[in-house]
């Protein structure tokens, strides 16, 4: 089976953060992919970290005494996912403002 790493990067996002959620794990409910999703946050204060874990994400929390940039952040979390067992065959890198579609 192909393993598809997803890196959601995001800070406070609030409800865009759980539509582009939610649109992930559909689009592992309809295909024949093993997904493995990494939500890297900088900094919310809006729930988006328990948010992410409830939905069985894992999470990177950035280190808040090094500035944040959107690279730091996907770099951090496709680290997180070749951390893991099995890397992933492909990844995708998305916002945590936008859905797939």
């Amino acid at each position: 089976m192909t393993t598809v790493g997803v890196v959601l990067i995001g800070r406070n996002e609030g409800l865009r953060l759980q539509a582009s959620i939610a649109s992930v794990l559909q689009e592992a409910e309809h295909s024949n992919l093993h997904l493995e999703v990494v939500y890297v946050d900088s900094g919310s204060t809006d729930g988006s970290v328990a948010f992410a874990r409830s939905k069985g994400l894992t999470v990177v929390q950035l280190d808040m005494s090094i500035p944040f940039t959107a690279a730091r952040a996907r770099n951090e979390g496709f680290a997180a996912l070749n951390a893991g067992a099995q890397a992933p065959d492909y990844v995708q890198f998305i916002d945590g403002d936008c859905q797939l579609e």
